[in-house]
């Protein structure tokens, strides 16, 4: 997980390449943190009537949730669900900027072969590294790139149909509609 300005501020490392985002995301201590009401935790702020929390954002590999945004698979055309697709995106290029510069390291850019235990403490390493240039405000380790859609490896979340996956999924739902209703308002207003 990265923040607006490429700092890394949470790593999951440790899954071989197979498993889904999801799987690996439930797995974390991250999702038990925010489920617990231990991570993003701030009071909600009215959008429309509809109470949102804190939420991160995340690619198609990942389930819809309450405090998890996802794009709208399909979006028509001007719709509102474009105008929150659109600015979806954007928000996840400073994650998308992260793993192309991490990838960009000599000792990332390519599967590590080493032993299991080895390959995270790489991963680590290179994270507090490039946490640590970004402090210094060094952006020599950070890769420009005009087509970050090149990088982009999202996988394809397969939903979960039990009945309390369902419910959650429909209060996400509720929440992703009123903040694309919203970002369509705020797209007329900046035209």
């Amino acid at each position: 997980m990265v923040d607006s300005s490429s700092r890394i501020l949470s790593i999951v490392a440790g899954f071989r390449g197979n498993k889904g985002d999801s799987r690996v995301l439930k797995s974390s201590t991250l999702y038990k943190d925010i489920e617990a009401g231990r991570l993003l935790n701030s009071p909600p702020v009215n959008v429309d009537g509809v109470a949102v929390y804190q939420y991160l954002i995340g690619d198609e590999g990942y389930p819809l949730l309450p405090w998890l945004m996802v794009p709208f698979v399909d979006a028509a055309n001007c719709s509102n669900e474009e105008h929150f697709n659109a600015a979806h995106n954007l928000m996840r290029l400073s994650a998308l900027r992260t793993i192309v510069s991490l990838k960009s390291w000599g000792i990332l850019s390519r599967p590590i072969q080493e032993e299991f235990k080895m390959a995270v403490a790489y991963i680590g390493a290179c994270s507090i590294l490039h946490n640590g240039l970004l402090r210094r405000e060094d952006f020599s380790a950070m890769c420009d790139v005009d087509d970050y859609s090149l990088y982009d490896q999202s996988s394809q979340y397969y939903r979960d149909t039990s009945l309390e996956e369902n419910s959650i999924e429909r209060k996400a739902s509720v929440i992703r509609t009123a903040l694309a209703a919203k970002a369509k308002e705020f797209q007329n207003t900046q035209v």
